[in-house]
């Protein structure tokens, strides 16, 4: 797959890809954005909503966003949660995770569809509070981050990279991420290598096709 190749040149100026280039190669820059490597996995998700892990580097801690409302309100209340509450930030996690539909995944999200679903509930009523910022199965005007809806899918990672500043993701509070697609950088096949390969969607000789 090009994809590889595509993430080096464009993407790991900023991001890395389980600390590399995306080719296998160490980058001389600082990482100012995450670490994709496994985005939208459910591992990637539970550091996401961790207090600890989301100020480091693999998180927001190159990004405007260390100190943004998301990371402050994982220092101040869900570092203090409870066993039950943790349970339900497990099945939040989950529930994002399932958006992606991940064909590694495909058989863990069906063993815990029950869990899902009720981290589908725990998003729009739970005690993680998603909802207040960020829209989720229905627009929402005053949102504030980027829609949950279908987070993490091939549709999903294809319009982010089309248009960051787009008002369904960062609008005017994206930091530095150009509009790879609207500014005419990459073309949509482009687009499209990078977000099959970030998602494991790719052909490779001798294993079954997505």
């Amino acid at each position: 797959t090009r994809g590889p190749k595509l993430f080096a040149r464009n993407c790991a100026t900023c991001h890395r890809f389980g600390g590399l280039d995306g080719t296998g190669r160490p980058v001389k820059d600082p990482e100012t954005a995450a670490d994709l490597q496994g985005f939208g996995g459910r591992q990637w998700l539970v550091g996401l909503l961790d207090p600890a892990a989301i100020r480091t580097v693999h998180y927001f801690g190159g990004t405007k966003f260390r100190d943004g409302k998301m990371a402050r309100f994982l220092a101040r209340d869900v570092a203090g949660f409870d066993a039950a509450q943790r349970e339900q930030l497990r099945q939040v996690a989950l529930a994002l995770s399932a958006e992606a539909g991940l064909r590694s995944q495909r058989l863990a999200d069906l063993r815990d569809a029950a869990a899902i679903a009720a981290g589908r509930a725990l998003l729009t009523n739970g005690v993680v509070r998603c909802t207040e910022c960020h829209p989720y199965q229905k627009p929402d005007p005053d949102a504030t981050a980027p829609d949950l809806t279908g987070y993490g899918s091939r549709a999903w990672i294809i319009a982010l990279v089309t248009n960051p500043r787009h008002a369904r993701f960062y609008g005017r509070r994206n930091d530095r991420m150009p509009a790879f697609g609207d500014d005419r950088v990459l073309d949509a096949q482009a687009i499209g290598l990078i977000a099959d390969w970030l998602r494991g969607d790719w052909y490779e000789p001798g294993r079954e096709p997505p």
